[in-house]
């Protein structure tokens, strides 16, 4: 399922074009149009994945002020559709377009993957996904990877470069890293959804009655093992050492701000209420010549994100807010 999973992701990425009148067209990159078909394909996959992942309630969850998953969705998708374009009318100029027997080859094993899953297949079925489709997926999905390597290939990465970026990105190699373990009394089901306010309530005060033994001096890993609700209750409640950026934010945050061997009060996250001890800090540095490697590749995205960002401005694009309203899914 993960390999499908990724598949749909994959198609979401990409788009074929279709002629058609105005009144069934999203969007013109120049003189490309984003068919309204396209686009309702490209919803009705993502809902697909994402339904399979958080489940069907996702929909109208927030995630910021005003703004529903579902909305975000649907202009992250456009906004795909129209970029992909753009590159691809790009990779059309330079020659990089795939041979039919090249994207043959690549759909045939699409398909073997599509076909292990019976439900998976009937969903993109019933959705109009066929070999056509897919066939235009894949063209443009290679012709998109070939310009981004020859991108790459062609771009220059100086020594200057790359020190002015070491110099720059001094946090990224020289890591603070901390060493904890935590106990989890959990405000959200096996779905990760939220509780009832009742349940969180108990949660709370469960937690707090765990809090109470290990201030009193009660065995960390014992307690942890006892009574922690995630996978690391096996080991004690270890999870071993993290960065900054690794764990939500107050985690994180609690985590830094104490000393080796202390133990926080609750701290409340989307996952429930925890208790954390530190039992180590250091700091990871990683010397210019070691991060080369990386900063080179970091370098080439950076460099690779303004070429995208010039063509994209360079290029006549054009919304139909009129048709794009009139999509749903």
């Amino acid at each position: 399922m993960k390999k499908l999973i990724t598949l749909a992701v994959s198609i979401l990425m990409m788009i074929s074009v279709t002629a058609c009148s105005s009144s069934n067209v999203v969007a013109t990159v120049d003189k490309t149009e984003v068919s309204k078909d396209e686009y309702q394909k490209m919803l009705n996959i993502s809902k697909i994945t994402a339904e399979s992942q958080y489940g069907k309630e996702i929909w109208d969850q927030e995630v910021s002020e005003g703004v529903k998953f579902k909305d975000q969705m649907k202009d992250s998708i456009l906004e795909q559709l129209i970029g992909t374009e753009v590159i691809y009318n790009q990779a059309k100029k330079d020659n990089l377009v795939p041979t039919e027997k090249e994207v043959k080859k690549s759909v045939d094993e699409i398909k073997k993957n599509i076909e292990s899953n019976k439900d998976y297949k009937k969903q993109l079925d019933e959705i109009g996904i066929d070999d056509t489709f897919l066939s235009d997926q894949e063209k443009k999905s290679i012709a998109l990877q070939r310009y981004q390597e020859a991108f790459y290939k062609n771009t220059k990465v100086t020594e200057s470069d790359l020190k002015k970026y070491y110099d720059s990105h001094k946090e990224e190699f020289n890591k603070d890293q901390v060493e904890a373990s935590h106990i989890l009394i959990k405000t959200v089901d096996d779905s990760n959804k939220e509780l009832p306010k009742a349940k969180k309530e108990a949660a709370k005060k469960k937690a707090e009655e765990v809090l109470k033994k290990v201030k009193d001096g009660g065995d960390f890993a014992k307690l942890a093992k006892e009574y922690s609700q995630d996978g690391s209750a096996e080991s004690g409640g270890s999870l071993g050492f993290f960065g900054k950026g690794d764990m939500v934010e107050p985690f994180e945050k609690a985590a830094f701000s104490l000393k080796e061997g202390e133990i926080s009060d609750i701290v409340e996250t989307q996952y429930g209420y925890h208790i954390i001890k530190v039992t180590n800090k250091k700091k990871d540095v990683t010397s210019f010549e070691d991060a080369k490697d990386t900063m080179k590749q970091s370098i080439l995205e950076e460099k690779y994100s303004q070429k995208i960002e010039k063509l994209t401005k360079a290029a006549k694009i054009d919304r139909n807010e009129k048709v794009i309203k009139k999509v749903t899914f």
